[in-house]
């Protein structure tokens, strides 16, 4: 476990290990240039990586020590009360484009975590919104509903699993999270590995 200074910042980033890549110098060619090594930029370079392609990664900065390194922490195809929100704006099928995406996105880390052994203390847990407004309950069964539609495994409780009273919950069960920045030297190495 990180010993935290006191100081702001992060601490996925202060548990993660510094890496130390070198500076770009002189002319280097590839099919590819990624510039920043966040989670988008790395999934994106691990991917052209494993179809075989030529990858440089160029970040300013220290790898999973920004927006990232930064985040949640949670790996979850919930995301406040969208499902509704997207059914009765933009209609099911886009509702189920950003449930499909997100949740392949999530099988995507699960699946990376494993194969290349990625230390970043990823577990399942269950994901939740809550509200401590009794009149918004029915907001959080709509919900439940809607992100079911799209086959997510979503449902609205009674309350929360907090130390204080809330009026209802939505529960997406076996979401995950992990410390992002350790995810991220992971990956980075993965790309360095597979010749980026």
């Amino acid at each position: 476990m990180a010993i935290l200074s006191g100081k702001s910042g992060s601490c996925w980033v202060a548990a993660a290990p510094a890496t130390n890549y070198p500076p770009l110098e002189g002319s280097i060619h590839a099919e590819a240039i990624v510039v920043g090594a966040g989670i988008v930029g790395l999934t994106t370079a691990l991917r052209l990586c494993e179809a075989g392609r030529s990858v440089i990664v160029i970040e300013g900065l220290r790898t999973g020590g920004q927006v990232t390194g930064r985040s949640t922490a949670k790996i979850t195809t919930q995301h406040a009360l969208i499902y509704h929100h997207l059914i009765d704006t933009f209609g099911r099928d886009l509702a189920q484009a950003y449930a499909d995406a997100n949740s392949a996105g999530a099988v995507q880390i699960r699946e990376w975590v494993r194969n290349y052994g990625i230390p970043c203390d990823l577990e399942a847990k269950d994901a939740y919104t809550y509200t401590c407004d009794a009149s918004r309950r029915a907001e959080i069964v709509a919900e439940a509903e809607a992100a079911r539609q799209v086959g997510l495994n979503a449902d609205s409780l009674e309350r929360a699993p907090l130390p204080f009273e809330t009026a209802a919950a939505l529960r997406f069960s076996n979401q995950a999270q992990f410390n992002p920045a350790m995810y991220l030297v992971g990956l980075a190495q993965a790309v360095t590995a597979r010749g980026g």
